[in-house]
């Protein structure tokens, strides 16, 4: 696993639980607001943190943390995401993954060992998406991951981040009427 950084504690990317988050480097999307450019640019990356060094820090924090966040970048492009969850949740930690849906084939490997998984909707179906996300999307996967994220039964939510210059309200409306009744976070574009 490619590892950009390890958060050691956080009070707010697991809601209701004391966390440390794993930050992987690599994605697959190039979102012109996104907050971590250095785990998504290959030339911004600094060197990959070990997962052995984090596993021992995480083996020292049991008792203390509740869970383990694995976020990014995208963490469904790491080949051994499966493995790393499971090294980690043999610790006794709940695990939580950050994904922005577009690897549905790796998300459904891993969904059986999840307590919570939060995925981005960038926005509507259709060409915006793959605007907002700065390359061409299947909306295919995005949509199978959803479905795989509501049949899963595991708790979840869906959060999209409004940036005035590439959404409007209509298409707030559209993401809602997409994800149904399930929890969803309208997030304030930070940039």
């Amino acid at each position: 696993m490619k590892i950009g950084g390890l958060q050691k504690i956080s009070l707010i990317d697991y809601f209701g639980k004391t966390c440390a988050v794993i930050f992987t480097q690599g994605c697959n999307f190039r979102c012109p607001y996104c907050h971590n450019p250095e785990l998504v640019y290959p030339e911004h990356f600094t060197e990959s943190i070990p997962f052995e060094r984090v596993y021992e820090f995480l083996k020292t924090r049991t008792g203390l943390l509740d869970g383990v966040v694995f976020s990014g970048g995208e963490p469904t492009l790491q080949e051994d995401l499966i493995d790393r969850i499971q090294d980690v949740r043999s610790l006794g930690y709940a695990i939580k993954l950050d994904t922005n849906g577009s690897n549905p084939d790796t998300l459904s490997e891993v969904l059986p060992y999840l307590d919570y998984v939060a995925m981005d909707i960038k926005a509507p179906m259709g060409d915006k998406y793959a605007r907002v996300c700065g390359l061409p999307v299947d909306d295919y996967d995005i949509r199978v991951s959803m479905f795989l994220i509501k049949a899963s039964k595991i708790k979840h939510e869906f959060r999209t981040t409004f940036d005035k210059d590439l959404l409007e309200n209509a298409d707030i409306i559209k993401i809602k009427n997409l994800i149904g009744k399930s929890k969803f976070n309208l997030q304030k574009c930070a940039y």
